[in-house]
């Protein structure tokens, strides 16, 4: 775990890890695809694989990173989808590779709670045995790998005749998917996003309401809401700085959209959840990067 509110680092190839933060946003590139990482959700990222990271926040953000141990993904893989009579004769035979998609991925019902569960274990303090961790890794794992066959099982329903087609589009689809996320404060355009994907606008634009149940310019919209919900909720910002931190263009566009999404206007959804940090100073506080206590 760490903290701080500005940090830039590039990293070689590392294990397995999932990302997590907390109050606040941080920006991973990862073969050139961009990631903001934020309360949301979280960012899985391969084992070897190199990847930057940049935080600069007006608030301070903490890190919570899970390492796993090399091998430990192939094993639990392995143990999940081999016969059992196989898993006796071979026990060690981890040829496979396990590998995920790299993708911002929304808290959900299955990793969450083991993740909260180990946050919260460390932000005590508490003293960890080895036995009780290795047992919450591999859990956490096995449910990681079960999200990924569900992955999986909706890149199958996507319309193409091939499998490799399928899923080359849904990686294109997801990383413009996650480029509006990491961008949304932006003037971003539907063209922009097509580019990111290397598509068409037009085929984009019907694949990814196809892929995601909703279209570019709606996932852009509740990208932003989420954005200003952050700003509202634990800065001094006032609305009309909100509003041009979140990309909008006019005070009137924002507060119509984050209507539209919340039921409120942005003045009264901020009196209703109140500012939960006050932030006096809420622009950089340094130049330099400010160290955390553990690799991010």
């Amino acid at each position: 775990m760490g903290r701080g509110r500005r940090y830039l680092v590039q990293t070689e190839g590392l294990p397995l890890s999932l990302k997590c933060m907390a109050n606040g946003r941080a920006r991973y590139v990862v073969e050139r695809n961009e990631f903001a990482v934020d309360d949301h959700g979280w960012l899985i990222v391969n084992e070897d694989q190199p990847y930057t990271i940049e935080i600069s926040s007006p608030t301070e953000l903490e890190t919570f990173i899970v390492w796993f141990p090399r091998g430990w993904a192939e094993e639990v893989w392995r143990s999940a989808t081999t016969p059992a009579a196989q898993l006796l004769a071979e026990p060690h035979n981890l040829s496979a590779r396990a590998g995920f998609f790299e993708r911002y991925t929304p808290k959900d019902n299955a990793v969450a709670p083991l993740v909260h569960e180990l946050r919260r274990v460390a932000k005590s303090g508490e003293p960890l045995e080895d036995a009780w961790l290795e047992q919450r890794l591999r859990e956490l794992l096995a449910r990681m790998l079960g999200v990924q066959r569900d992955l999986r099982a909706a890149i199958a329903r996507l319309p193409a005749m091939r499998a490799e087609t399928r899923e080359e589009l849904w990686r294109r689809l997801n990383r413009a998917r996650d480029f509006i996320h990491a961008r949304c404060d932006s003037d971003l355009t539907i063209a922009d996003a097509a580019d990111v994907a290397a598509m068409s606008p037009f085929h984009f634009l019907r694949a990814f309401g196809t892929a995601f149940g909703t279209s570019p310019h709606g996932w852009l919209t509740a990208c932003r809401v989420e954005r200003a919900k952050y700003f509202l909720a634990r800065t001094e910002l006032s609305v009309t700085e909100v509003c041009f931190a979140t990309g909008y263009g006019s005070l009137g566009s924002f507060s119509t959209w984050f209507h539209r999404l919340t039921g409120r206007s942005p003045r009264a959804w901020r009196r209703e959840h109140g500012l939960r940090q006050q932030i006096r100073n809420i622009r950089e506080v340094s130049t330099a990067p400010v160290p955390l206590n553990s690799p991010t």
